[in-house]
C-alpha cells in the first residue's frame, strides 16, 4: 500500500507501507491491504505506520481526514510529528497559554472562540501525552 501524511506545511511521509493504525474520530482503526475504500475523521493521537521491509514508526497527528482507496492511504491533516520533532517546552507553553485564555476570557468568548481553545487544548495535552509515552 502506498501511504502519504500530508500538512499545511510539508508532505511529512511517502511511503510503502504493509499496515497503519490510527485514531479514527470514531474510534482506533487499522488499515490493511484490501480494506474497504473510505473516508473517515482522524483525532489526535498516536499513529503507527509499518513501513515495508521496516520497524513500526509512531508519528503524533492532529486532527484530520483519512482516505483509502484501491490500496492507497491519504492523510490530510493539520499535525504529523515524529518523537524527535517534539520540543515539550513549547507544548507545554502553548498549553498553558491556551488554558489561561480559556480561564480569563471565558466569559466573554463567543462559541467558536472558546471550541477553538478547547481543541488546541485537547491538542497540546495529546501532544504531551504522546511524548510522555514514547520517552518511557
Amino acid at each position: 500500500m502506498h501511504f502519504d501524511i500530508i500538512t499545511p506545511l510539508r508532505t511529512a511521509l511517502s511511503a510503502e507501507v504493509s499496515a497503519v493504525h490510527l485514531p479514527a474520530a470514531q474510534g482506533e482503526m487499522e488499515v490493511l491491504p484490501g480494506h474497504a475504500n473510505l473516508i473517515t475523521a482522524v483525532a489526535n493521537g498516536e499513529l503507527v505506520y509499518h513501513p515495508v521491509g521496516g520497524s513500526p514508526v509512531s508519528l503524533f497527528v492532529g486532527g484530520g481526514f483519512l482516505q483509502v482507496e484501491n490500496d492507497r492511504i491519504l492523510l490530510v491533516t493539520d499535525t504529523a510529528l515524529a518523537p524527535g520533532e517534539i520540543d515539550p517546552n513549547s507544548v507545554q507553553a502553548a498549553l498553558d497559554r491556551a488554558q489561561a485564555a480559556l480561564r480569563n476570557s471565558a466569559s466573554v468568548l463567543d462559541r467558536r472562540e472558546q471550541e477553538r481553545l478547547e481543541a488546541a487544548i485537547a491538542k497540546q495535552m495529546a501532544l504531551i501525552e504522546f511524548h510522555r509515552r514514547l520517552r518511557k
